[in-house]
């Protein structure tokens, strides 16, 4: 075997050109992240035996493939891996973020709490305390754990002062407007993957309106508020409208506020694949 030191410059080409070749599993991990926030699925897929090779002690990979996971439970099963197994991977906290999501948004709202409170408990230092925090309150009030709502409030209060919280109502808003792993590591849809800055509908009630989304019609007005409060969790700006159809009345839960239809169809698509919610685009005009 030549050492590397006594290689002439004319086997350089030779040792690029070879590099040229080197499989893409063999390139770093952002490359395969990328390639799934840009939705590119089996490119991903068909490298994961030899990523789970070359990385196999961190969380990571699983990670990866839970984002590529279509099915929601398949993928709420891979992150509760990630979160029992690798406690100290970089993606530990937003797999429990996405767990909660879910969750919440199938009504297990005890359930989602008990995976919510580890975000600010276990990783305190995470970009994702505020989501996990306010989501986790959120989950308190609508399963009727109102005391122990008030209780966090006032807890979670005196840990972080960058987040405003009403303390009699036990709720978290405000807070930090951005955060870099939510920016980074929720690009894909997949469960519990809402979070994106080009389909969240603006929250400036001097913005014009012309579209929005029918989401909800219920006959009991208790299950349009739970929708409501998901959608709210998610930075979503949400009415609900009681009308009269025949001898019923229903409450028609609306997400408002989107520039151009574009955005409208955008939003309803993460919904209906993060959440199976399915919707309607309206105009408002």
């Amino acid at each position: 075997m030549i050492p590397w030191r006594n290689w002439s410059n004319s086997r350089c080409p030779v040792f690029l050109v070879l590099l040229t070749f080197v499989p893409m599993w063999g390139q770093d991990l952002d490359y395969y992240f990328s390639l799934a926030y840009q939705g590119k699925v089996e490119e991903v897929a068909e490298a994961l035996p030899q990523l789970y090779d070359q990385h196999p002690d961190d969380g990571t990979v699983l990670y990866l493939e839970g984002l590529i996971t279509r099915d929601g439970d398949d993928a709420i099963d891979i992150y509760k891996r990630v979160a029992r197994l690798y406690p100290s991977s970089p993606y530990a906290d937003d797999a429990i973020l996405k767990i909660g999501e879910y969750l919440y948004s199938r009504g297990l709202y005890v359930q989602a709490a008990q995976y919510l409170k580890r975000i600010p408990v276990h990783y305190p230092r995470s970009d994702l305390v505020y989501p996990g925090v306010r989501l986790f309150l959120n989950a308190m009030l609508v399963s009727g754990n109102r005391d122990t709502a008030l209780f966090y409030a006032q807890v979670f209060s005196r840990k972080y002062s960058e987040i405003e919280f009403d303390l009699e109502a036990g709720k978290a808003f405000g807070g930090p407007e951005s955060h870099s792993q939510i920016d980074s590591k929720s690009a894909v849809p997949g469960p519990g993957a809402p979070r994106r800055t080009d389909s969240t509908p603006p929250k400036d009630p001097g913005t014009m309106q012309r579209f929005k989304l029918q989401v909800g019609a219920f006959s009991v007005q208790e299950n349009a508020e739970r929708q409501k409060a998901l959608l709210e969790s998610l930075n979503y700006r949400v009415e609900i409208i009681r009308t009269r159809s025949g001898d019923r009345i229903l409450h028609i839960v609306m997400v408002i506020g989107f520039r151009s239809r574009e955005d409208a169809e955008m939003a309803g698509r993460l919904l209906k694949e993060n959440y199976g919610i399915s919707y309607l685009v309206l105009s408002e005009d």
